[in-house]
């Protein structure tokens, strides 16, 4: 597998109460699995992109059904580990109108969180590799995955790979008693293009901003922060309410900036997994067109636009989807 894209962080296992229920009345829960980097490779898959997703999950029934449901989207489990006690779990309570979503996690002491080092051949997994993806929440889970991270990272860098990062901060991790600004910054020096945004920026990287710089601000800051990297994307999402959301995008190569159009999303169906998709998108289109930075960041937010219409952590469109929203086909119609 050639030019294979390599995605590595946590699978879990994901249970949500049926109907908009909160948990207290639940007696039933829904089971997908997901995980933000597993949802980018998912995403990649559907966009025909030869992905591998590396990790370490446990050898038991669970384990077994997430590899199988990876396998089943076309990700290449080659690379994955088997080990640990648990598979990470994370119950979300999915909101609606002036109710916003919850989650709650039960991932410690997972397969990935005791992850260590020397556990994951990298020379191996990165062999006809030329892309690494991974996020800030794999470093946020255990000081064993951050080195792990930091392992990664550094061997990708040894065989040329592009790597990518999609800060994700996750104000419920980050337990182990390390700030993510003593862990975050190193990894990014080893990375060439950053998604995130201006909160995360500030609270994992250090990043300065003045008191009337607004969320689009965050690619220049970024960027300026940290001169080396190649590309910075933010996704802006406006959220009337937990079914309502508007979304776009901007991406800043150091010296210009690129904003898509922004996506009305009034009925929402499942909005987590958007921002994995948006990377997802802004992956593909680093590597299919490199050369049109204004396509890369609208084929990035049309892709997320789509996954708020799928159930589940991961986005299930084809590129021509994507392109057809991009291309302003009339939404909804039926195809036949």
């Amino acid at each position: 597998m050639e030019n294979k894209i390599i995605c590595f962080g946590e699978i879990m296992l994901r249970l949500s109460p049926p109907n908009h229920q909160r948990i207290e009345q639940a007696d039933s829960f829904n089971a997908t699995y997901g995980g933000a980097e597993a949802n980018v490779a998912v995403s990649l898959a559907h966009f025909d992109q030869p992905t591998s997703f590396v990790s370490r999950i446990p050898d038991n029934q669970l384990g077994d059904t997430a590899v199988s449901q990876l396998r089943m989207h076309g990700v290449d489990t080659s690379g994955i580990v088997r080990g640990g006690e648990r598979l990470g779990t994370y119950y979300l309570e999915v909101g609606v109108m002036h109710r916003g979503s919850q989650v709650v996690y039960d991932r410690a002491h997972s397969g990935f969180a005791t992850l260590t080092e020397n556990t994951i051949d990298w020379i191996k997994v990165f062999e006809g590799a030329t892309w690494l993806h991974w996020s800030g929440i794999s470093p946020a889970v255990s000081e064993e995955a951050a080195k792990v991270c930091f392992e990664a990272l550094t061997v990708a860098k040894s065989k040329g790979l592009t790597v990518s990062c999609d800060l994700n901060y996750r104000s419920k991790l980050w337990k182990y008693g390390k700030d993510p600004k003593e862990v975050m910054p190193q990894l990014i020096e080893l990375t060439d293009i950053v998604l995130g945004g201006k909160e995360d920026a500030r609270i994992m990287l250090g990043v300065e901003f003045d008191e009337n710089d607004g969320y689009d601000s965050a690619p220049k800051k970024i960027k300026a922060h940290f001169p080396h990297l190649k590309m910075v994307a933010t996704s802006l999402r406006k959220s009337f309410s937990a079914s309502h959301n508007n979304i776009s995008g901007v991406l800043f190569d150091g010296i210009e900036e690129f904003r898509s159009a922004a996506y009305d999303m009034p009925q929402m169906i499942d909005r987590v997994g958007g921002g994995d998709a948006y990377m997802a998108g802004l992956i593909y289109g680093f590597m299919n067109y490199a050369d049109a930075p204004q396509k890369i960041i609208d084929f990035a937010a049309a892709a997320s636009c789509l996954k708020h219409t799928i159930h589940g952590d991961a986005s299930l469109t084809k590129v021509s989807e994507v392109v057809g929203i991009m291309g302003g086909k009339d939404a909804g119609l039926v195809s036949r």
